[in-house]
């Protein structure tokens, strides 16, 4: 792959320069991730990786700890813990799953769907602040189109024998 260089303030950054690339990407992640916790947490009561929660299951109807582990890409004890926060909140239930003895079904109760209504207006606006005041239509699809192609190439890495 082809380098060229570029002098930016008292640095020289070389492109394609991965390891900048990626800061980038950590350092953003983490400040969107922090702007939408304090937005939710301060005008909801409801801290980001709930929101998150409450999403996943939402998305599903009802679904099982594994699907958001498997939906959310974390671990299922991570995930187990903080359904039980969102269910102690009164957000979602738990009941018997009929297919399987070993785990449960889990759906939203009628104040999980009232929060998450009202928690995704103000979750939309942040995006919107952060991604569509910021970049075109055209920016927004390729971003998409590139993060999805880099994830689904990650899946794929992930699944080969080292």
């Amino acid at each position: 792959m082809e380098c060229t260089s570029e002098v930016i303030g008292w640095s020289v950054v070389t492109y394609p320069d991965l390891s900048g690339l990626f800061r980038q990407l950590v350092r953003f992640q983490i400040e969107l991730w922090d702007g939408l916790d304090v937005r939710l947490r301060s005008e909801h009561d409801l801290p980001l990786a709930r929101f998150e929660i409450l999403q996943a299951i939402d998305a599903r109807g009802t679904c099982r700890v594994f699907d958001i582990a498997e939906d959310l890409v974390v671990t299922m004890s991570g995930i187990s813990k903080l359904v039980d926060r969102v269910e102690a909140a009164g957000y979602c239930r738990r009941r018997a799953n009929p297919d399987d003895r070993r785990s449960s079904l889990i759906e939203l109760t009628d104040d999980g769907r009232t929060v998450m209504e009202q928690a995704n207006a103000t979750y939309q606006q942040e995006l919107d602040k952060r991604f569509d005041a910021v970049l075109s239509e055209a920016e927004l699809r390729q971003l998409h189109g590139t993060l999805d192609k880099l994830r689904a190439a990650g899946h794929t890495i992930k699944r080969k024998p080292s």
